[in-house]
């Protein structure tokens, strides 16, 4: 009934967002195109926050189209022409290929059957965790999830833990908030942070490195899941004490030896990754394919693995790989998203000059290192309470707005820095449900519930604004 409600309320009012500027006089200067462009992407974020994420996107796309000035060709091309989104489809087919072979589950169990995870409950914990935080780095954070979801299932069932149970409960807890850092450390598969460096590169044509990202991404989710164990032991140590599960009993089926398809879906995507970050470490010798961009290494990686029989037949079936192995609507929302972003920071229609004559006084009067707290705080809590795309399109196009007056007065900060801490800190998102879908997951299972995620959730994302900042100084 909630949801019928909201959908009552936000559907009439992102409608009459996206029409109004055909009525209303021109305000602040802008022309009525203008005003056209600003009520769809602000008709299209209450869509988003309140409807649905899929149609929304469909109606975004269309009605950018039908601004005079605009043609259809144009929104096709800045939003499914963008590399970012063709980046995403072909990590996606690659990380279902390693679903598909079993590398990344034979990973998992790696780590919670090791020595070091059955010295005692916390080793366990740390262990669980660390895993997550391992495979979550490079595939999305939805995938991720369910993968250690259905772990978590088995690890209760072999230890007899039911609803209610302390380590149960704590490893959900982690899993979800640990999700969370894994899609923040790095860009690779990675919606949101790959959404900001697309807007960056669409605005500059200048690529943001992996390596530059990691620089700050890195050390700073390192920091953030150490933080989190820390949270737990202090939430749930003496429940530990009290339950005192026997973690040396537990036994979780191998996954016997390596095949040659694991093998070789594991080898082509550490070559990926490798020409990666080589573009980014050692730009001079790689100049000729860091001039490529960074959708080729994938795409190659998907043709490897599709072209190349292994063990009689390839790898990947790209067919089913499309159908199964790639996040459709989060491929739509992003694709809308980046055409949204295109023609709102257009210079030619004046929007993000206007919000940053608004915000620049503010922001100035706090220098340079205020700015970057507010950016990363207002980020933070932003994607806390709402949906990461919305949180990513909004304060990207903020900042862009605000960055340019900020260095006529003589507080300039770096747009590649800003561009990063968006998509870094939209990915911090531990809170609420509305935040992001496994969030959502965690507080509605039996394990853990919306106060565990609110509270553990709520202090983790307030610990991480500095956090980020101190990196982001470093």
């Amino acid at each position: 009934m909630k949801i019928k409600a909201k959908n009552c309320i936000g559907l009439p009012i992102g409608l009459l967002m996206m029409a109004l500027p055909l009525f209303l006089p021109v305000v602040g200067g802008l022309t009525r195109e203008a005003m056209r462009v600003l009520g769809v992407f602000l008709g299209t974020v209450v869509l988003w926050l309140f409807v649905d994420i899929t149609w929304p996107s469909v109606l975004a796309l269309l009605a950018l189209a039908l601004v005079p000035g605009i043609t259809t060709n144009a929104v096709i091309t800045a939003s499914f022409g963008n590399a970012t989104i063709w980046f995403l489809v072909f990590s996606f087919l690659l990380t279902y290929a390693m679903s598909q072979t079993g590398f990344l589950r034979r990973l998992a169990l790696a780590f919670l059957n090791s020595r070091l995870a059955r010295r005692g409950t916390w080793a366990f914990v740390f262990m669980f965790l660390l895993a997550v935080l391992a495979l979550g780095s490079f595939i999305a954070p939805t995938v991720t999830f369910l993968m250690y979801f259905a772990l978590h299932r088995e690890v209760a069932q072999a230890l007899g833990l039911t609803p209610g149970s302390a380590l149960a409960r704590a490893l959900m807890i982690g899993t979800a908030c640990v999700t969370s850092i894994s899609c923040a450390m790095t860009p690779i598969a990675h919606t949101f942070p790959l959404m900001a460096l697309g807007f960056y590169e669409t605005a500059t044509g200048q690529a943001i490195t992996y390596l530059a990202y990691l620089k700050i991404g890195l050390p700073a989710g390192i920091v953030l899941f150490l933080l989190t164990l820390l949270l737990l032991y202090l939430g749930f140590q003496k429940a530990f004490r009290a339950e005192q599960v026997d973690i040396a009993a537990l036994c979780l089926p191998a996954s016997g030896d390596f095949t040659a398809r694991e093998l070789a879906s594991a080898l082509v995507f550490f070559l990926v990754i490798m020409a990666w970050l080589l573009s980014g470490i050692l730009p001079g010798v790689f100049k000729p394919l860091a001039d490529l961009g960074t959708v080729w290494p994938a795409m190659l990686g998907v043709v490897l693995l599709s072209a190349v029989p292994v063990s009689g037949s390839p790898v990947l079936d790209v067919k089913q790989g499309l159908a199964q192995g790639v996040s459709w609507s989060s491929i739509l929302l992003c694709a809308a998203a980046l055409a949204l972003g295109k023609f709102v920071s257009d210079e030619q229609y004046g929007i993000t000059e206007l919000v940053g004559e608004s915000l620049q006084p503010l922001m100035t009067s706090l220098g340079s290192v205020g700015a970057l707290l507010v950016l990363i705080a207002a980020t933070i809590v932003m994607t806390n309470f709402m949906s990461n795309i919305v949180t990513t399109t909004l304060m990207y196009n903020v900042s862009a707005a605000v960055l340019p007056l900020m260095a006529l007065a003589g507080n300039a900060l770096d747009a590649q820095t800003v561009a990063i801490l968006v998509g870094l800190c939209a990915s911090l998102a531990f809170a609420t449900p509305p935040a992001i879908a496994h969030i959502a997951l965690a507080a509605g299972s039996d394990w853990a519930g919306p106060r565990d995620m609110l509270c553990y959730g709520g202090v983790l994302a307030v610990i991480s604004i500095p956090v980020v900042l101190l990196f982001t100084l470093l």
